[in-house]
């Protein structure tokens, strides 16, 4: 049976989520593959979690669990207390983590030093799709519209900030860390007061933040699985309904569909859901995405296609976005990993 590293937690915002989906990979992969469990803290240690244990459980707080490593050329190492390091074989890695840390190519790059295959998008796709700004400069190239948009640091000007503003046409506008995997710490700014409360915000989670036109419309999402050079497929497009004047925020632990209604299959017209598939393909192509990914768009009220960001880890909790898109369309979850596991092995 094949040998598979899930990794999961991490140091970012999205350290619960990550949680939660290992939680449902295991749950749909369990008897599929033999997972060697890696829970990385929040503080960044690198744990090795007995097996049948749930990413759920109270697994940080117990000292006893041996490290473990990421060493050039020799894979993962496991770190006994008191002990010599010994290694820790494995076919493949299945980073499950989100946001920094997960999604920005730093997890990549070490498996790739270590020589560890896994799943999912690489060191360059990731880098850039967890950069909004350079994100949207590229899907732009590939001919997908993408909103206006200024980026600031940390200490600008007020000139620069009233600046920022005014290049993406003035409010209302999107304020978000322009290196993100989520929504988390994104904010909509109707006027000066609610602008200089979201750059803060921002700038606590990011040096560099992103301002954007905010886009009116229906946000719709592309669930993709492959490669440009092996091909691309798509689970069932879905969109976020959000009352008037509402806001989708992510990951509402509780009540998922408390502040927004998401439908799947979405109710857009074909020709329109034609045009979205297109773009959404054509991103996942243009960024370098493979494995999976999930690409986020906006529909406008005129039937216009606009770029807004690609997760290239999407969430796999019960309750996620990708999993849905792809169960509508007849596809199992535990189904498309094996398949995904199996093709990256095959290129191993």
């Amino acid at each position: 049976m094949t040998r598979a590293a899930l990794i999961f937690g991490g140091i970012s915002t999205e350290h619960d989520i990550s949680c939660k989906s290992a939680d449902n990979v295991i749950s749909v992969l369990g008897d599929r593959l033999e997972l060697v469990l890696v829970g990385i803290t929040k503080d960044g240690a690198w744990h090795l979690v007995p097996p049948g244990t749930s990413p759920l459980a109270a697994w940080e707080d117990d000292a006893s669990l041996p490290g473990v490593a990421l060493v050039p050329g020799a894979g993962l190492v496991e770190l006994p207390a008191g002990g010599e390091a010994r290694p820790l074989a494995v076919d493949v890695a299945l980073p499950i983590l989100h946001g920094q840390g997960g999604e920005d190519g730093t997890i990549q790059g070490a498996l790739d030093v270590a020589g560890v295959p896994y799943v999912g998008c690489g060191v360059m796709a990731s880098s850039i799709c967890v950069d909004k700004d350079s994100a949207h400069r590229l899907a732009a190239a590939a001919g997908v519209r993408s909103p206006r948009c200024e980026v600031l640091w940390r200490g600008a000007s007020p000139e620069d900030r009233a600046a920022a503003v005014a290049s993406c046409g003035g409010f209302p506008v999107f304020v978000k860390p322009a290196r993100g995997g989520s929504s988390i710490g994104v904010s909509r700014a109707a006027d000066e007061a609610a602008y200089e409360r979201a750059l803060e915000a921002a700038f606590a989670l990011d040096e560099k933040v992103a301002v954007e036109e905010a886009i009116t419309g229906i946000e719709v999402g592309c669930a993709v699985v492959g490669d440009a050079a092996h091909g691309i497929w798509m689970g069932e497009p879905d969109e976020i309904v959000v009352p008037e004047d509402g806001f989708f925020a992510i990951h509402l632990e509780k009540d998922p569909s408390a502040n927004t209604e998401l439908r799947c299959p979405s109710e857009l017209p074909a020709d329109v859901l034609a045009r979205v598939r297109e773009a959404g393909a054509r991103v996942y192509e243009a960024l370098g995405c493979e494995g999976l990914a999930r690409v986020d768009l906006f529909v406008t009220p005129e039937g216009e296609v606009v770029f807004n960001e690609v997760n290239t880890m999407p969430g796999l909790t019960t309750y996620s976005r990708f999993p849905q898109m792809m169960r509508v369309a007849g596809h199992e979850l535990g189904d498309v990993l094996m398949g995904i596991v199996k093709d990256r092995l095959a290129r191993a």
